[in-house]
């Protein structure tokens, strides 16, 4: 009779939230981990996967990416994109709204092995209408505060917050204030989160980072728009760090196009790394390139971050962005058994944003396994068993 169900070996522990980078084994029983020692008998488990020479880390949590896979075009297949990259956990960002999310609770997410939630977009139909109309909120009559409210207040577990696109594409700039003001309301009325897209914004940025407290989340924060973080002088703007300063989290979202390396460098030198480290995954355009999170930690580590950082700011840190610290963004025992496997590639690699800016790099973290309650989810190129619709 054994002890564990699976047992990885070998590897080197990188789990910030316990300060832990070294070696050690790591048992799971019944979906969660049971335990964590330099030595754990083999003898104890009844499967073993040899992880020496390589990292280990929780399973990453990507805080901003568009899942409702068949719910509109530009969504990606959850499985298919996050467990390939060692991510276990996988936020919506505003997909759908109050009148359309249902399916994506009751049959789209639960189809999937990932860890699936959402943020409700503050339109009533989020980006379903986008490709034909560029943008959710250009009639405001889709916006209903009480009733986007009551759908998050009473999905507890599903929905954690509400998102507006403050991007010319998507609000008139005569609009935004209105917009933001709604969705500042439906977050006060559920008592949940805001996240704003700042990307291409229509209006001032600190006229958006004024509506946004601790635990508020401005995403899409390193672009490289007019109005980004820094000043004419590459300067990091005092309402930006003011922001930051009462806990405002700085979302990374890459998506290709909303990260720009010149701007990401200067905030790195001036000390205000992403908070938070997000893909913004979507089926993007053909001359655009979207990066999955292991591709973006290592782009991160390869500016200037530690590796223990940019593995925090996409772990630990949106695990408590999102309150569920005591449950996933750690490999302590007792937390839901999702971990990552990666080899750590030496060699040339090269990075690059929608400006055409390049970052290089010695390193990058290629996923080995993904492990997800318990069970390998993917391994060495494979998935090995998806969700099923």
């Amino acid at each position: 009779m054994t002890t564990y169900d699976l047992l990885l070996t070998g590897g080197t522990l990188l789990d910030p939230a316990q300060q832990i980078h070294d070696r050690r084994d790591i048992a799971f029983k019944d979906g969660l981990v049971a335990a964590v020692a330099p030595r754990i008998d083999p003898a104890e488990s009844a499967n073993t996967l040899d992880a020496s020479g390589k990292l280990i880390t929780p399973g990453l949590i990507d805080l901003h990416g568009h899942f409702y896979h068949g719910g509109n075009p530009t969504s990606v297949n959850p499985d298919e994109i996050c467990l390939s990259s060692g991510t276990t956990t996988g936020i919506d960002a505003g997909s759908a709204g109050f009148l359309n999310y249902q399916a994506m609770r009751d049959y789209v997410f639960p189809a999937h092995r990932t860890r699936l939630l959402a943020f409700l977009h503050v339109g009533a139909v989020g980006l379903a209408v986008n490709r034909v109309l560029g943008g959710g909120l250009h009639d405001m009559r889709v916006i209903d505060i009480d009733q986007t409210a009551d759908h998050i207040r009473q999905n507890p577990g599903f929905c954690y917050g509400v998102k507006v696109r403050m991007h010319v594409n998507a609000v008139a700039y005569w609009n935004a204030h209105e917009a933001m003001r709604a969705a500042r309301a439906v977050a006060d009325q559920s008592g949940s989160r805001l996240m704003v897209h700042v990307s291409g914004t229509p209006i001032p940025l600190p006229d958006i980072l004024e509506f946004l407290g601790p635990g508020d989340i401005s995403t899409h924060a390193f672009n490289g728009h007019p109005e980004n973080i820094l000043d004419r002088n590459l300067k990091i703007r005092p309402e930006v760090q003011a922001a930051a300063d009462r806990g405002v989290i700085m979302d990374l979202a890459h998506a290709g196009v909303h990260c720009d390396v010149e701007v990401s460098r200067a905030a790195l030198q001036q000390g205000l790394p992403p908070t938070t480290i997000s893909t913004d995954i979507h089926v993007p355009p053909p001359e655009r390139t979207v990066y999955q999170m292991h591709d973006l930690i290592s782009k991160f580590h390869a500016m200037g971050m530690s590796l223990p950082d940019a593995i925090a700011a996409a772990t630990a840190t949106p695990a408590r962005v999102l309150g569920l610290q005591d449950t996933i963004g750690s490999l302590s025992p007792g937390m839901c058994g999702d971990a990552a496997i990666f080899d750590q590639r030496e060699g040339a690699f090269v990075w690059m944003d929608s400006a055409g800016n390049l970052q290089r790099g010695k390193m990058r973290l290629d996923t080995y396994a993904t492990i997800r309650a318990g069970r390998p989810a993917w391994r060495e190129g494979h998935l090995i068993e998806m969700g099923n619709c």
